[in-house]
């Protein structure tokens, strides 16, 4: 029985909705989510998926099922197998946990760090430990810096072993506070009793979130000190303001400094410990590097000082900082990414092209540059966005090759392990998958690069033979050659093919190179799979479609004739042609997109050959 939604629909107003009917409606339903591709709703759902499924239309049967493999909007579970054949990542207990998704990006030094002291700051070997019975976080606090602080600050606190809790929030901070300016910062416990004289609002401050960040700031990025040093150098706690720990580390600090090191100006140790030697720098920088046009006026005080060889003779602009300011404050995720191309600065139009300048342009810096420059700075290389893919995989999957090599490069031998292993936690897919199907702030499956799989397969052959990191699988099976297939990637997938990529390889539900080729309907990359990788089109799937089916279903016009006309496949159950007829009937009702309808037509034209009529016993001798 076909279908005729207005009498379904009809139907099923006047309360009499019959079995078949909803059978019906249930199809149709999932069959005009797939025709919307242009839909925020299929936008949102495809982001980030390296595989979905697609519909599967099987002749015998009422129950919608899935062509697991390929990607499609609908997933729909067969409710007569006897297995969960969803995809992995939907199969889920409860709704998943709200995150903002790129807050932690934005943040520096705040991540755990073993090359420093502090890391592990509250579990120091002291002499008396104090323990948050709140929150059961352990905190060891001197004697030395107790008594200080009930002498300084408490005098009603007198037992030492007094717990936080009994004291309240603020004595617990202020306490913690001290500690670590004490341990880790190298400051006596008078100096911190002047520091807080001129800055009354230190001793308020949180150490993981305030503290703690500022000083490995001021340790790796100002030259105070390594990962390996205990204390912060006598000399920059001498000429270091009070006032530089109400700074706002992530919203001036830093993008300041890393413009510093951009224009090739004085940084870091130059800052306090240069020419000057007294501090000057240091203590100019802190007082005028908050508002944009102050700073910019230091900078080009400053080059024409000291000279400057990575910068032209163009004065240096406050919208050029204030350009460079919103790029490095977007985060190290859209650096990796580069998805602030098309941000525009709001500056003057282009005389060259009518068009308003990019950020990149008004900064004069690239994507690359930044990864470097807030790896300096102290983001985190290893952090994972809310589906557990890591910096690694979108660097690689948006074609950011240089940005990749700055990751890389920065983490030594980890990096060149994560590059190269590092599977995402929601799917199992290595950036190598990512860098093969390409992705896009918004968007998977855009077309991989050639360049960055190059490099990724580059790096490790000490680490992972090559044809065993091309022959990876997701987690439901998935190979990095299906996904290239898919993405329309020929020059990606000729590379793995001579590279020894396995073309037989099917995924968890059956479908080979050959269902994800037919998918993404690039008519080349199928007759290179066909021709030179011997591929076959005419294999089945655990739920018996064919490569043939899955061209029907996405629309694949120049694929369906060359799989009937040239290799003479077999439609075997009439399934394909069925898929085709319900797509012709729903166009000409009108349940088909505008520009859709006439591809869908076309193809089921393709079914209603003579050598079809001949085939099914209807040709007249």
């Amino acid at each position: 029985m076909r279908a005729d939604p207005p009498a379904a629909r009809a139907e099923i107003s006047r309360g009499q909705c019959s079995a078949d009917t909803q059978t019906l409606m249930h199809q149709l339903t999932t069959i005009v989510l797939l025709l919307t591709p242009s839909s925020a709703a299929f936008t949102s759902f495809l982001h980030h998926r390296a595989q979905l499924q697609p519909l599967d239309f099987s002749s015998g049967g009422s129950v919608v099922t899935s062509l697991d493999g390929v990607p499609s909007p609908v997933a729909t579970i067969d409710v007569e197998a006897e297995e969960d054949r969803r995809p992995h990542e939907q199969r889920v207990d409860g709704p998943r946990k709200a995150r903002r998704l790129n807050h932690a990006f934005q943040h520096l030094y705040r991540h755990s760090d073993p090359s420093f002291l502090d890391d592990d700051w509250d579990t120091a070997n002291t002499t008396t430990s104090h323990i948050d019975a709140r929150d059961g976080i352990a905190t060891a606090i001197s004697d030395e810096v107790h008594e200080f602080y009930c002498k300084a600050f408490d005098d009603r606190i007198t037992d030492v072993n007094s717990t936080f809790a009994q004291r309240g929030l603020d004595a617990r901070t202020a306490l913690c506070a001290i500690q670590y300016l004490h341990t880790h910062g190298g400051y006596a416990l008078d100096e911190i009793d002047a520091l807080r004289s001129r800055f009354p609002p230190l001793l308020e401050m949180d150490v993981v979130r305030h503290l703690r960040p500022k000083m490995r700031f001021l340790k790796d990025c100002m030259g105070g000190g390594h990962g390996s040093d205990q204390i912060l150098n006598k000399k920059l706690r001498t000429q270091l303001p009070p006032g530089f720990f109400g700074s706002r580390l992530e919203r001036t600090v830093a993008p300041r400094h890393a413009f510093l090191v951009h224009v090739g100006l004085p940084f870091g140790k130059e800052l306090w410990d240069g020419e000057a030697g007294d501090g000057a720098l240091l203590g100019e920088f802190i007082a005028q590097h908050r508002k944009p046009k102050q700073f910019a006026a230091l900078c080009n005080r400053w080059r024409s000082t000291y000279g400057s060889n990575r910068i032209s003779n163009l004065p240096i602009t406050s919208e050029q900082v204030v350009a460079f300011d919103k790029l490095f404050q977007r985060g190290i995720l859209s650096a990796a990414r580069e998805d602030f191309g098309y941000v525009h600065s709001g500056g003057e139009k282009s005389e060259k092209n009518g068009a308003l300048p990019t950020l990149l342009e008004t900064a004069n810096t690239t994507a690359a540059q930044l990864v470097r420059y807030l790896l300096q700075a102290g983001a985190n290389p290893y952090e994972t966005d809310v589906r557990g893919a890591s910096l690694f995989h979108w660097a690689a999957g948006c074609g950011n090759l240089e940005g990749l090599r700055e990751l890389v490069s920065a983490c030594g031998d980890k990096g060149r392990k994560a590059a190269l292993l590092w599977m995402a936690s929601r799917d199992d897919a290595t950036p190598l998958h990512w860098a093969a199907a390409g992705a896009g702030p918004k968007s998977f499956g855009i077309g991989g690069h050639l360049s960055v799989c190059n490099y990724i397969l580059s790096i490790g052959e000490d680490i992972i033979p090559q044809r065993k990191l091309i022959n990876s699988q997701t987690r439901d099976g998935n190979s990095v050659l299906m996904w290239a297939a898919w993405s329309r990637s020929l020059d990606v997938v000729k590379m793995l093919v001579r590279s020894r990529a396995d073309t037989a390889m099917s995924n968890r539900n059956g479908c080979t190179v050959a269902h994800w080729a037919a998918s993404g309907g690039d008519l080349e990359v199928c007759k290179y799979l066909h021709g030179i990788a011997c591929v076959d089109f005419t294999v089945e799937n655990y739920a018996r479609n064919t490569p043939l089916s899955h061209a029907v279903a996405y629309g694949r016009y120049d694929v369906v004739k060359w799989l009937k006309e040239d290799l003479c496949v077999e439609d075997v159950g009439s399934s394909a042609e069925g898929l085709a007829l319900d797509f012709f009937t729903w166009a000409n009702d009108g349940y088909v997109a505008e520009e859709d309808e006439e591809g869908r037509k076309d193809i089921h034209l393709l079914f209603n050959t003579y050598r079809d009529w001949e085939r099914e016993g209807f040709a007249i001798d």
